[in-house]
């Protein structure tokens, strides 16, 4: 330590100025205890109706009943959906709901390859404006070049 530390700690000590007065918790602790409200006594137990014991079972089944009709509104309100090629995943499920394209779609899928499937279109079709009218769709103009036949 340096000399002014030493002569610090010869005129005011190691112990520091802030000193609680004797008694001073004590005093506190009555203090604050006459100013609460007195303590309830432990609760008894009360006994569950019926209903509050079915209630969290019966706001479940009211939730998935609401989703069912909430689900069954909206399809409703979409109008009956038709066969398009606009929604293919909707066509496919339902042909597939067919036994037999669901056997034929089944095997084309896994035993044809995409340059297979594509040379079973180029047999099917002759030209663009066959496949233009057996879809009901029509080409963009990019396509208008395009040939069917091998070459």
């Amino acid at each position: 330590m340096n000399n002014q530390e030493e002569k610090l700690i010869k005129k005011y000590g190691r112990e520091g100025s802030w000193k609680v007065p004797e008694g001073y918790f004590e005093s506190v602790y009555r203090e604050i205890d006459a100013k609460l409200p007195p303590y309830p006594g432990t609760p008894r137990h009360v006994e569950m109706t019926a209903w509050q014991r079915i209630k969290p079972y019966v706001y479940l089944a009211a939730m998935f009943a609401g989703i069912w009709l909430m689900m069954k509104v909206f399809y409703n309100a979409s109008g009956n959906v038709t066969l398009s090629l606009d929604n293919p995943p909707e066509h496919i499920a339902m042909a597939m709901s067919e036994p037999e394209f669901a056997d034929a779609y089944l095997l084309t899928e896994t035993t044809m390859s995409d340059i297979e499937l594509e040379t079973e279109v180029i047999k099917d079709y002759d030209s663009i404006e066959d496949f233009e009218r057996d879809f009901g769709y029509k080409l963009e103009s990019e396509y208008a070049d395009m040939s069917l036949t091998e070459e």
